[in-house]
């Protein structure tokens, strides 16, 4: 199903990028990474193409989830995962979203579930487009820049900004419950 999409070149990425974030299990790596090698000079025109495709799939995914509920999530997403995303939900919302789209689980049972569990629409596709842009275009500068070098830039980098990433927002929510749970003095 790749190289059938590789045929079609940009469009085809953005395609695969748009209905990955739907329904299919295809991740767009598969096709933006050798379309990137094959022509580093376009590596970043193509990662753009792939994050539009991408949140513009996830608001469908997102409008699915919203108006289908549970019976989209438990036709789309496998019941490992609505565990997962709902306690990531529950407890960081859009920074929820922005971890789950930067990791390579496929990106539609985060926007179905953000649909199903109604999270704000502004927060949903700004933790989006930020979480979308930085896999995608993290690949494609470093394919711009590196060539085929990238390719282990790619593994080693993003390995240690998502550890680096759950660790500060692991910290972050830390200080916020201990911030919330001290007496408030007042001052007069």
């Amino acid at each position: 199903m790749v190289v059938f999409f590789q045929n079609f070149g940009a469009a085809g990425l953005f395609i695969i990028s748009f209905v990955e974030s739907i329904f299919s299990p295809i991740l767009p790596d598969l096709l933006l990474i050798p379309m990137a090698l094959s022509a580093p000079e376009k590596a970043i025109y193509y990662s753009v193409i792939a994050t539009t495709g991408s949140v513009l799939g996830g608001i469908i995914g997102y409008f699915v989830g919203n108006k289908y509920g549970i019976i989209a999530v438990k036709k789309f997403v496998p019941d490992k995962y609505v565990v997962k995303i709902t306690g990531w939900l529950d407890h960081y919302g859009g920074w929820a979203i922005f971890l789950a789209a930067l990791a390579p689980i496929p990106y539609k049972f985060v926007s179905i579930s953000s649909g199903v569990f109604r999270i704000n629409m502004v927060v949903f596709l700004v933790a989006s487009i930020f979480g979308r842009g930085k896999r995608f275009l993290l690949e494609g500068i470093l394919i711009f820049y590196y060539g085929p070098k990238a390719l282990e830039l790619i593994k080693t980098y993003s390995n240690t900004f998502l550890i680096g990433l759950a660790i500060f927002i692991g910290l972050l929510v830390v200080g916020v419950i201990v911030m919330r749970r001290l007496p408030q003095r007042k001052l007069s």
